[in-house]
C-alpha cells in the first residue's frame, strides 16, 4: 500500500469513516463518506473529474486557462513533427530545427524544455545552447521511448531562491512545505526533492503560507481544482511564480521526512468535502 493511501487510512480510522481495501496491492480503497462510496485508486483522490485531472496534467492547457490571473513561467508549446499524419493540420513547425529555431527567437538561453504531460521532474532540461536543445527535444519527442510525449514546452527560467508545494482541498491551502536544499547535492533531476540530501519541511511561517494562500486564490477563482498540489517557487524578484500542478500528488517525501500527520490532515479535509463535514485540522 503506497503511502498516501496509509495517511488516507489514518484519517478514516480517527473519524470512524467505514472503507475497505482491494487487490493484492491494497491500492485500491473504498471510502464510505455522505451516503455514497468513493474509490481512491493509487495516487488519485475521487475528488476531481476526469476533466480536471486531464487539465492539470496538460501544462499547455493549463496555462492557457490561468496563465492571466496568476503568474506562471512564460512558456509556449510545440508539436512534435514526428506526430501522426492526422495532427498534421496542428504543426506549426515542420521539422525539429524550424522548433529550435523558434525557441530561440522566443526565449533566451538559458532557458526550460521540458515534456508537456509529465511529473517528477521526467525529461525536464535546463539549455544553455543550442546543442542542448537538439538533444532535449530528441529525448522528448523520441517516439522509441515510453516516456516521451507528441507535445514540448519551451519556458523561461525563473532564478528560484526557494520552492514550496502547495496542497489544496477546495481552494482551501491545507499543506504548505518548503523543498529544503541547504545541504543537498544536484543528482541528475531538476526537481528539487529529488535532489541528494534535499528535505521536505513543513512550513511554519504564518506569513509565507498566507502570502502562498492569497497568491494562489485566483486560480480557484476561476475555476475550482477539488483538490492538487501547487508547486510555487519564490524568485530573486521577489515574486511568487506557479511552477507545476499535480492533481493527484504523491507524499512519500514530506511522509519520509515530517511523519503522516501533516498528510493525515489532508486526508481529514477529503474527508470533510466528501461527508459534507468539517474538521478542525485545517492548516490555514
Amino acid at each position: 500500500m503506497n503511502n498516501n493511501l496509509k495517511a488516507l487510512i489514518a484519517a478514516c480510522d480517527a473519524l470512524g469513516v467505514p472503507y475497505t481495501r482491494h487487490h493484492a496491492s491494497q491500492n485500491l480503497v473504498l471510502v464510505d463518506a455522505g451516503g455514497a462510496r468513493h474509490p481512491f485508486v493509487n495516487w488519485s483522490t475521487p475528488l476531481n473529474s476526469h476533466a480536471i485531472a486531464r487539465l492539470c496534467e496538460d501544462k499547455e492547457y493549463f496555462q492557457t486557462l490561468f496563465g492571466a490571473v496568476v503568474r506562471m513561467p512564460r512558456a509556449k508549446g510545440y508539436l512534435t513533427p514526428y506526430c501522426a499524419e492526422r495532427f498534421a493540420p496542428y504543426l506549426q513547425h515542420q521539422t525539429l530545427h524550424d522548433i529550435i529555431d523558434d525557441m530561440e527567437r522566443q526565449f533566451p538561453y538559458p532557458f526550460i524544455v521540458k515534456k508537456n504531460r509529465g511529473a517528477s521532474g521526467d525529461k525536464v532540461f535546463l539549455v544553455r545552447d543550442r546543442r542542448q536543445l537538439e538533444s532535449s527535444l530528441m529525448a522528448i519527442f523520441n517516439p522509441a521511448d515510453a516516456g516521451s510525449d507528441y507535445l514540448c514546452l519551451a519556458q523561461e527560467r525563473i532564478d528560484i531562491v526557494q520552492e514550496y508545494r502547495a496542497v489544496f482541498v477546495d481552494g482551501e491551502l491545507v499543506l504548505c512545505y518548503r523543498k529544503a536544499l541547504d545541504d543537498a547535492a544536484y543528482a541528475g533531476n531538476l526537481s528539487p526533492l529529488h535532489w541528494s540530501g534535499a528535505r521536505a519541511i513543513v512550513e511554519e511561517d504564518a506569513a509565507t503560507v498566507a502570502r502562498i494562500g492569497a497568491f494562489c486564490r485566483p486560480l480557484f477563482e476561476t475555476l475550482m481544482i477539488p483538490f492538487c498540489g501547487l508547486d510555487i517557487a519564490l524568485a530573486r524578484s521577489g515574486e511568487l511564480v506557479l511552477i507545476e500542478t499535480n492533481a493527484s500528488p504523491g507524499f512519500d517525501k514530506v511522509m519520509d521526512d515530517c511523519g503522516m500527520e501533516p498528510v493525515k490532515r489532508v486526508y481529514l479535509q477529503i474527508l470533510a468535502h466528501l461527508t459534507g463535514g468539517e474538521t478542525q485540522d485545517r492548516f490555514a
